[in-house]
């Protein structure tokens, strides 16, 4: 999700202000001109600029054949798409950049009650955002929906694509992908923006609002991710980047917040964290998807090599200090976490990352208990719609949806840690 990022692009200011609420019933025939460029982007990989003064509208026949033509059809894809010749991972860039700032005149000033955080708990990427949020205390500030844990056709009839979708806890189990199985909806949060089905629909929704306010060529993108940070002023996406959506939730909501928060990207320490964050992210976050969606024996090797060579370079760091960047618990611990929670219930079995859990590193273990045990952190990781998720949505990977038992790490996270005491060694020490 952050690598190959494509740099936010400004956009000029819009002319009449869009109503709060912006219901998926408004999606409208887009113009031609927005059609084009959606098919040229599909079609051929790249922009297409007719000529100016084309204004004809093209009607549909359906809203589904509408949100399929807007997004490519049979080129909306997920994770399991993204590789190279080689068959390596390559994750593709997050496509809405723009940020919540304090600053006088900013497009999106922080506002309680004005933002929406939509998010899966089974993503780690979304996952990091939500801590965030409860680690901040922003949980009356902002919204948040959960989406269902098991991937869904997200335009049946349309197309083959499979996502994130909405359903209430009171909804019926749904059958996986691969046809067997039942996935209960208890943990879900339905939409209560914009009363939408599927991720899917927000990113459309988001296109045709940004193109009636003069912003952008109506492209939803092919790719529907979570985390999303909706805006129900404009009815359009701030921003799809975990990583800058934490930067966000840490710095700008700060003068809506009750009581003593944790700051967890302090100045001092932006370097070191950001220096932290990119080999953890290259090799360990998105390591082990790279080995999960390796699609050659050489790109499984190589990135299986790098993952726990990585791995062993942290669990030397916390043998000396109780955290990545020192005494104080920054995002950088919070991204790191996130993927080693996820490591041993998952990664060994399902991405083959089996060469050592972390149950074998005595300092990785230890620290996750005390990111566990951390107050808005622990509360953030829902372990059934992880498993869930990662066991049911990829028939290609799983192909009867069966879900293991253990190693129940949740348990083992509750246990008594000593991460604290190396606060005071580091200190005695200094």
């Amino acid at each position: 999700q952050e690598h190959h990022r494509r740099p936010p692009t400004p956009s000029p200011p819009s002319p009449t202000q869009p109503s709060m609420h912006s219901p998926l019933s408004s999606l409208q025939p887009l113009p031609i001109l927005a059609t084009m460029m959606m098919l040229s982007a599909g079609a051929l990989g790249s922009s297409f600029a007719p000529r100016a003064g084309a204004r004809a509208s093209i009607r549909l026949r359906s809203a589904n054949a509408l949100r399929a033509f807007a997004s490519g059809g049979d080129n909306a894809r997920s994770a399991l798409d993204e590789s190279d010749v080689k068959g390596r991972f390559v994750r593709t860039p997050s496509l809405f950049r723009n940020k919540i700032s304090k600053e006088e005149g900013e497009r999106f000033p922080p506002a309680r009650d004005r933002y929406h955080l939509y998010v899966s708990h089974a993503c780690p990427w979304a996952n990091r955002a939500a801590a965030t949020m409860r680690l901040k205390k922003l949980q009356d500030v902002i919204g948040l929906s959960v989406v269902h844990p098991t991937w869904q056709k997200t335009c049946p009839g349309q197309d083959d694509h499979a996502g994130w979708i909405f359903k209430d806890p009171s909804d019926p189990p749904l059958t996986p992908l691969a046809g067997v199985g039942s996935i209960p909806c208890d943990g879900c949060i339905p939409d209560s923006v914009n009363g939408a089905k599927t991720i899917r629909e927000l990113y459309e929704l988001a296109a045709q609002n940004d193109l009636k306010a003069g912003r952008g060529d109506g492209n939803p993108g092919h790719k529907y991710s979570v985390p999303i940070l909706w805006d129900k002023v404009e009815g359009t996406i701030v921003n799809n980047e975990s990583e800058e959506l934490l930067r966000m939730l840490n710095s700008e909501f700060t003068d809506f917040i009750e009581g003593d928060v944790p700051d967890v990207c302090p100045s001092g320490l932006v370097e070191e964290i950001e220096e932290v964050n990119s080999w953890v992210y290259d090799n360990i976050n998105n390591g082990v998807y790279k080995c999960g969606f390796a699609k050659s024996q050489e790109a499984y090797d190589e990135a299986v090599e790098a993952l726990y060579k990585h791995l062993d370079k942290a669990e030397e760091i916390l043998s000396k200090q109780r955290f990545l960047c020192g005494e104080q618990l920054t995002e950088a611990d919070i991204r790191l976490f996130m993927t080693l929670v996820r490591f041993d219930e998952v990664y060994v079995v399902y991405f083959k990352c089996n060469k050592k859990s972390i149950a074998d590193y005595p300092n990785l273990r230890n620290y996750c208990r005390d990111l566990y045990q951390t107050p808005g952190i622990g509360e953030s990781i829902n372990m059934d719609h992880i498993k869930r998720h990662y066991y049911t949505s990829h028939p290609t990977l799983n192909s009867y949806a069966v879900v293991p038992t253990g190693p129940q790490v949740l348990k083992d996270l509750t246990a008594p840690h000593d991460r604290a005491a190396m606060s005071t060694t580091q200190m005695l020490n200094a």
